[in-house]
């Protein structure tokens, strides 16, 4: 996977600009009007890449000659190249810029290939001095509505994978409300994810080992807040937190609110799979739908989506091809409903596959967890229930019976 260049934009209009680089290699941590600014809070973001649009006058403005910037910002930022982007002026000008520190001169407008070629020159010469290891995999658990079991889901899953991998999987509660995953979990936490996410400038791995809290299975979990916080997560703290976390940890296990807003937009996008969990009620499913065609418009590709079904068998009147035609989407896994076993692991603080490890319900979650982290050498399980009849990605929503 391509590494990810921590970047600095410097501009009077910095939105044109974002829309041209790849999300895939760069992640903005920091936008500025003018470059004393930049120099004055940039340093704290650690940019890989300072981007910054020089003056159309070759005598410059506020901030002094372009020349000038560069050579400031080149200064400040000795570990991070610098992309210049200005007029079609005269060879000697783009020089100039060049010998004050600039590693790229771009001509404005910025063309897409352009900026697209300079990433990719500037990533190659990094890649000898500056080895990047796998980044950990991404696992969100989500639903549209509430009660439906993502913090089970999630929790149970998150502990399978922690018993092979004890100190290597990490389970974020990623929401603002009283955190569910420390009560199912009985973990007494003093940090919050709010305390990530609230302190950019400061995390790195030091920082968020002192935030996480440990369980018994050797997972690793930095829960919600201890009480229903206002604050709304932007999408900018969010990317910036996964990318430290997905640094230090092989897997990485979500536990999403059901709201899209943008910190969950930004979750889901940087997520390699989505258990999208629903039920077989006309509500549940109608309320899936919606979430699907957001999905759709918001660019979170099919292929990555896998549809749960939980508490299978608690009804007649809606079934799964109801499901099936309805959502479009292939039924990935089946969970059996078994809420007593369930709610007496929840009282009691510990994973339901722990609690009662010969119950259907923690056998059927290992299973899953065995099809989504096969073991290294090990071929994935296949879905249960899938058949050939369910291998359309559509996305589009249709009707389902009507209630009654």
């Amino acid at each position: 996977m391509t590494p990810t260049l921590r970047t600095i934009i410097v501009a009077d209009s910095s939105s044109s600009l974002k829309g041209l680089l790849p999300s895939s290699a760069v992640l903005v941590v920091g936008e500025f009007r003018r470059s004393s600014q930049a120099l004055h809070d940039g340093p704290a973001r650690r940019p890989d890449l300072v981007i910054v649009d020089l003056p159309e006058e070759p005598t410059g403005g506020t901030d002094g000659p372009p020349a000038r910037m560069v050579e400031a910002l080149a200064r400040t930022f000795p570990e991070a190249a610098v992309f210049a982007i200005g007029p079609s002026l005269s060879a000697d000008f783009v020089i100039e810029i060049i010998r004050a520190g600039a590693v790229e001169f771009l001509r404005r407008p910025v063309q897409a290939g352009d900026l697209a070629a300079a990433l990719e020159k500037l990533l190659r010469l990094r890649r000898p001095s500056q080895p990047v290891g796998r980044p950990g995999r991404i696992t969100s658990v989500f639903s549209t509505k509430g009660g439906l079991g993502v913090t089970t889901v999630a929790t149970n899953l998150a502990v399978c994978m922690a018993e092979r991998a004890p100190g290597r999987t990490i389970l974020l509660d990623l929401d603002t409300r009283q955190s569910d995953v420390a009560t199912f979990l009985n973990l007494k936490h003093n940090y919050s994810v709010v305390d990530a996410l609230e302190n950019p400038d400061r995390l790195d791995a030091s920082f968020l080992q002192g935030l996480v809290v440990r369980h018994a299975s050797g997972l690793v979990v930095l829960p919600g807040p201890t009480r229903i916080e206002r604050t709304q997560f932007s999408s900018e703290q969010v990317q910036t937190m996964l990318e430290v976390v997905r640094s230090q940890f092989d897997h990485v296990v979500l536990d999403l609110r059901h709201d899209l807003d943008p910190g969950t937009i930004a979750a889901l996008e940087a997520s390699d799979s989505v258990l999208f969990l629903t039920s077989l009620t006309v509500s549940a499913l109608r309320s899936a739908a919606a979430g699907l065609a957001a999905f759709r418009h918001l660019g979170v590709t099919p292929h990555r989506v896998k549809l749960v079904i939980m508490r299978e068998g608690t009804g007649e009147d809606v079934t799964l091809k109801h499901a099936n035609d309805t959502l479009g989407l292939p039924i990935h896994w089946r969970t059996p409903s078994d809420y007593p076993t369930v709610v007496s692991a929840i009282n009691s603080g510990e994973p339901v596959v722990t609690a009662s490890p010969r119950s259907k319900i923690a056998r059927n979650l290992r299973e899953l967890a065995g099809g989504l982290f096969p073991k290294p050498g090990a071929a994935a399980r296949p879905a249960a229930g899938r058949s050939a009849a369910l291998t359309r990605l559509i996305w589009t929503t249709k009707e389902i019976p009507g209630e009654g």
